[in-house]
């Protein structure tokens, strides 16, 4: 189950058109965002801060990577030019300039290998053996002129490495698609043509393809009808599609590949009045987040990177953070996909039992038995209880659910706030707040309130139910409280995860209310939990501090004493 963050902006976008692309830096934690023609920067992922660039005379026609095997930045100039430099001060045009006989297409890093070059005519060589053998390396087409290369990957199978093209050639009814693999010569990087594979991507209906993507030994082709097929370069061998939901596929949809078998994509939505990010796990074939944005871009550039989704804007480079839970409820995944009627198959009947096989409440037996999925229950259940106030019953039905609406986990919120009556004290006041907080006669309330914020929730459909149904009272109570139980030492570090994330989003939901409000309550409560932001750095850096002292004490290495620093010295010279 996949989880989107808060979106940011990375940096701005020079020119959309002239957007090149973004690779992995030295370190995972930076980025190379190639921006431009003449533009390369490099930004740090964790505070969206550039760190560092260049400028080039030279026009960049490939994004910049970095080679760990040559540890180098490598760039493509004027499409037929390659350049190498280590330094982040360096000038790229005085760079010495190793100029090939055939247009380059791009230059892909590999894992502990050195980088392949990439030709357009669909050539391609290891970077050392291609600038050694630059002036008489073959320019021969390896590809037919009708083609052209728009998806490249690389994969091992049976410690033979091959390379992978999607290619395309538009005939006059329609484009047309092909897979070609072929095996990769050691050292020299470029294609045994004796060992060459093609795989036509056609089916029979009236389709046609809106988004590619080569990942390992994968080859993923969605087409215009929500339909998602996979090529298995391995066994070369098609898998059963499975369809697509929440994103329109009348128009171009981006892919990228985000682990943890899951396929993130970014297209218009399903009304044509927006944009949307989607994440697909495609060994359950279903949807399991969606992440809805204003404006639709054709053919953005998408890449995930550090748990970080990279997505090309209209005039910026956009962020949005996430998470893969793969121990999240599967039953959250029920009803994700499109039902798709199918007239031929035959139901049989197996006498399945109408009795569920594992206890249950009373409460939810009649609807369980209905095939109902948790979310559906908890939205049938939980609302009527909390109209006949029965909170022995609540905490009893929520026991027995993991996935629980957002609407309903803030209809909660609201309900435990309130029999909590926190309007009876001043929030100021903090032996009131704890009093009230962990007295024995709100024992059972303040279980429950703790209990919903163990929750997992989606940020971007929980937001709007809380701007619509929580009070800002609500949120200066709840933030007090989450203060005061993150200063428990017994606290579950999972827990105090999920208190901080509570913290952001309550910050996220109430800013413009407490920009405007000029109530001493909401200046004393963001001040509180900045004191309690800071003490938890300081913490850190403590620790950061320590742990240099530690390591050396650990492995038996003394540990330098402190010198006196001061604004001059004096040294004795003996004559």
């Amino acid at each position: 189950m996949a989880k989107f963050h808060s979106y940011y902006v990375l940096c701005p976008l020079i020119d959309q058109n002239s957007f090149l692309g973004v690779n992995v830096d030295r370190e995972n934690e930076n980025v190379l965002v190639t921006l431009g023609r003449n533009v390369v920067n490099k930004y740090r992922l964790s505070d969206q801060k550039q760190i560092g660039g260049w400028t080039s005379k030279d026009h960049i026609t490939s994004a910049v990577i970095y080679d760990t095997e040559q540890e180098s930045y490598i760039g493509v100039f004027n499409k037929n030019t390659i350049k190498a430099w280590k330094d982040e001060g360096e000038n790229l045009d005085k760079l010495k300039k190793y100029k090939f006989t055939a247009n380059i297409l791009k230059v892909i890093p590999r894992h502990n290998q050195t980088s392949l070059i990439i030709f357009e005519n669909g050539n391609c060589a290891s970077l050392p053996y291609g600038i050694e053998n630059r002036k008489t390396y073959e320019s021969k087409l390896f590809i037919k002129e009708s083609e052209t290369i728009i998806e490249v990957g690389s994969y091992n199978s049976d410690k033979q490495e091959y390379i992978c093209f999607i290619l395309k050639s538009k005939s006059t009814k329609r484009e047309r698609y092909e897979i070609l693999t072929c095996a990769v010569r050691d050292e020299l990087g470029d294609l045994e043509k004796a060992n060459v594979i093609r795989e036509k991507v056609s089916r029979t209906d009236n389709v046609f393809v809106v988004g590619q993507l080569v990942k390992n030994d994968l080859v993923f082709f969605l087409w215009n009808d929500s339909k998602l097929s996979v090529y298995n370069l391995i066994t070369k061998s098609w898998k059963k599609m499975v369809t697509v939901p929440w994103i329109s596929t009348s128009s171009c949809v981006s892919l990228a590949w985000m682990g943890e078998n899951h396929l993130i994509l970014f297209g218009s939505n399903t009304d044509e009045d927006g944009a949307i990010l989607v994440a697909f796990n495609v060994i359950l074939g279903v949807g399991s987040c969606k992440y809805p944005m204003k404006m639709y871009t054709k053919d953005a550039k998408l890449y995930c990177f550090n748990k970080r989704i990279i997505l090309q804007g209209s005039n910026h480079i956009a962020m949005v953070p996430y998470v893969v839970e793969t121990d999240r409820n599967l039953s959250s995944l029920l009803g994700s996909h499109d039902i798709i009627p199918d007239n031929v198959t035959e139901i049989a009947d197996w006498g399945t039992p109408t009795v569920p096989l594992f206890p249950v409440g009373n409460v939810i037996k009649d609807l369980w038995t209905k095939g109902l999925t948790e979310r559906n229950l908890c939205a049938q259940i939980i609302p009527l209880l909390i109209e006949k106030n029965d909170l022995k019953g609540i905490l009893e039905v929520l026991n027995e659910f993991k996935d629980i609406p957002e609407s309903v986990i803030v209809s909660l919120l609201s309900y435990a706030i309130k029999i909590i009556n926190p309007n009876s004290i001043d929030v100021t006041d903090e032996d009131a707040v704890q009093n009230l907080c962990f007295s024995e006669e709100n024992k059972e309330k303040i279980e429950l309130l703790k209990y919903l914020l163990q929750i997992s929730f989606s940020d971007a459909i929980i937001i709007p139910h809380l701007r619509n149904s929580f009070t800002l009272s609500g949120a200066l109570f709840l933030i007090s409280f989450i203060v005061h139980v993150i200063n428990d030492l017994e606290i579950h570090i999972v827990y105090e995860s999920k208190l901080y994330d509570w913290c952001i989003l309550l910050m996220d939901t109430f800013y413009q209310q407490y920009l405007i409000t000029k109530d001493n309550k909401v200046t004393y409560v963001l001040d509180k939990l900045q004191k309690l932001t800071v003490s938890l750095i300081d913490n850190l850096n403590t620790i950061n501090k320590a742990m240099p002292v530690v390591d050396k004490l650990i492995h038996g290495n003394q540990v330098p004493e402190e010198k006196a620093l001061s604004s001059y010295t004096i040294e004795l010279i003996n004559i």
